[in-house]
């Protein structure tokens, strides 16, 4: 037998602190998560301001503004068609030109800007039609909303 000692291994102990650091990270990445996911106030934030506006209408209501738009929705379909036909033989032209696409992009924003203008109006007129007790009950559903946070939408099959 021999007297020397076996060698150290070095390279255990900087093992096993990686080890723990990677353990660590993974648990406080789970309970992060855990505890912005599940009943923690402070993670949930408010939904979109239309949405809200509409789920908060009575179903008969929020039933006829979608019949009042429904011709500017389907309009705006088929010029979306056509927009993304347009659109990606811009992306495949060659050479490529950045302001066909930013016209594109433009015009988009307009027929949004249309279509957001029209639904704005026409909630207004049916909020303007409602009694001071039907406005009452739709800004007490609206805080719900509010306060629920956004939709959790389950997957359809």
């Amino acid at each position: 037998m021999s007297d020397s000692p076996a060698p150290k291994r070095k390279w255990m102990p900087i093992l096993l602190v990686v080890s723990l650091a990677v353990n660590l990270l993974i648990a406080g990445i789970a309970l992060g998560t855990a505890l912005r996911f599940k009943g923690s106030d402070h993670a949930v934030a408010p939904p979109g301001f239309g949405p809200a506006l509409y789920y908060a209408l009575p179903k008969t209501d929020r039933k006829a503004l979608r019949g009042e738009l429904s011709g500017l929705r389907g309009k705006g379909s088929h010029m979306r068609k056509q927009d993304f036909s347009a659109l990606s033989q811009a992306l495949r032209a060659m050479p490529f030109d950045p302001s066909a696409v930013e016209d594109l992009l433009e015009k988009q924003a307009q027929a949004t800007a249309v279509i957001q203008t029209a639904l704005h109006q026409q909630w207004l007129t049916q909020v303007s039609a409602m009694s001071e007790e039907e406005r009452a009950d739709y800004a007490d559903r609206l805080e719900e909303i509010v306060k629920r946070g956004p939709r959790k939408h389950k997957k359809r099959n």
